[in-house]
């Protein structure tokens, strides 16, 4: 009897815990995570921090407790730091915070937009807010942003980037074959700078703008330099040398202007140049030019509604031609007769880690004894950084389709000179 009973408990608790857990899911299952912009906080406090604080304090504990499931749920949450920002009309408020999570859920660092810590189940947040006074002692966030979203708005960032300037680098000594630009002339090296080869005319014909500024930062895939043939796209012109810079040599490519980014390949075959030649409501459009003996040039064929705002085009040394727009690629194998669609798949890791996907753009492409390799940036509002470091993420494929994440790498872009 004794043991029928134990038995009989057994299952009551069984039971019980079976009902509790699906009781549990069902409550998860229909649970809403609360509301950020169009929530309201009521308070006698005028003061923008204040607001602030106690709208981040009730957002908060409405993410904790059993009926929130473990991908929103936190056990603590406190601010670190909180700074009211005066650089638009209204006054913005930022919050610097530290969470404690409930569990090592990934998916809580994606949906809070965290970012890990060395702690175990400790993460740290950033947020900028706003609110609107309704006047009747509630206020209405109307405005959540990441810093760096906030930083771009401010009119300092757009006067600078709007301000046509000429900016000026270091010479990236890790390259030991590459350019480098000083004092208004172009030059080439093969031994990482400690002889500099100047290109005659190059500054003004390859960094020229049409603002009257000068570019100084050649886009990787836009320019080759090594023993067996440099050349540099300027203009409408290929501008190259066989004999590391000793003599250069122009071959004329079409007479489409070239408006906007620039892009060349070496293959076994030949050479490509893919340029913009029209513009349109803020759209450039794009072309690719073939040639095997840097004589004559031909149009190779593009996808039927033509090429608009590329970051990087590569050609690899069998022919087969990538072009890329944001993380998305087209791929053809055939000349340009037919495309296929690539698209660079996130690095799980770090999204995890990080709580979003910094990588979006296609930086750069390059082959290494029949690899190709691919690095994936962060384009111009990337803030992630590590060690101080903007990073960014290497790529590779061994039969040019298929794409894997490898690693995180320091993107190598040379220092401001001073």
């Amino acid at each position: 009897m004794k043991i029928k009973r134990i038995m009989i408990s057994a299952a009551i608790f069984l039971w019980a815990f079976l009902i509790a857990a699906v009781f549990r899911e069902i409550v998860w299952h229909f649970f809403d995570p609360p509301q950020s912009v169009g929530s309201t906080v009521q308070t006698l406090s005028d003061d923008p921090e204040e607001t602030a604080q106690k709208w981040f304090e009730e957002y908060f504990d409405r993410l904790k407790g059993w009926t929130v499931p473990y991908e929103y749920r936190i056990v603590d949450v406190q601010i670190d730091q909180s700074e009211i920002l005066t650089d638009l009309d209204v006054p913005y408020v930022q919050l610097d915070y530290t969470v404690r999570v409930a569990s090592a859920n990934d998916r809580i660092v994606q949906n809070l937009e965290l970012a890990g810590t060395d702690t175990r189940n400790v993460y740290i947040g950033q947020m900028v807010l706003s609110f609107e006074d309704n006047g009747d002692g509630t206020y209405t966030l109307t405005d959540r942003l990441r810093p760096v979203q906030y930083q771009i708005r401010t009119p300092q960032f757009q006067e600078e980037r709007n301000m046509p300037q000429t900016e000026h680098y270091k010479m990236n000594t890790e390259e030991p074959m590459t350019y480098y630009i000083a004092d208004g002339v172009l030059y080439v090296t093969y031994d990482s700078g400690e002889n500099l080869i100047e290109v005659p005319d190059g500054y003004e014909r390859v960094c020229g703008t049409e603002n009257g500024t000068y570019n100084e930062l050649l886009a990787y895939n836009s320019y080759i330099v090594t023993e067996e043939f440099t050349a540099f796209v300027a203009g409408n012109d290929l501008l190259y040398s066989m004999d590391q810079g000793e003599t250069w040599q122009t071959s004329h490519i079409t007479d489409w202007p070239s408006i906007a980014n620039r892009f060349l390949s070496k293959t076994d075959s030949g050479y490509y140049v893919t340029i913009a030649v029209d513009r349109s409501l803020g759209n450039d459009y794009y072309a690719t030019f073939y040639s095997s003996d840097l004589k004559t040039w031909t149009d190779v064929p593009s996808i039927e509604s033509g090429w608009s705002g590329l970051d990087c085009v590569f050609w690899t040394a069998d022919d087969r031609g990538y072009y890329a727009r944001e993380n998305v690629l087209w791929v053809t194998r055939d000349g340009g007769a037919s495309y296929e669609m690539i698209t660079v798949p996130e690095a799980a890791e770090v999204t995890a880690d990080q709580g979003f996907n910094p990588f979006d753009t296609v930086e750069r492409m390059y082959e290494e004894d029949g690899v190709l390799f691919l690095i994936l940036g962060q384009g111009e509002d990337g803030d992630y950084v590590k060690g101080g470091v903007l990073m960014e993420a290497l790529y590779r494929s061994e039969d040019g389709l298929n794409f894997t994440f490898v690693e995180e790498v320091a993107d190598d872009t040379p220092e401001e000179a001073g």
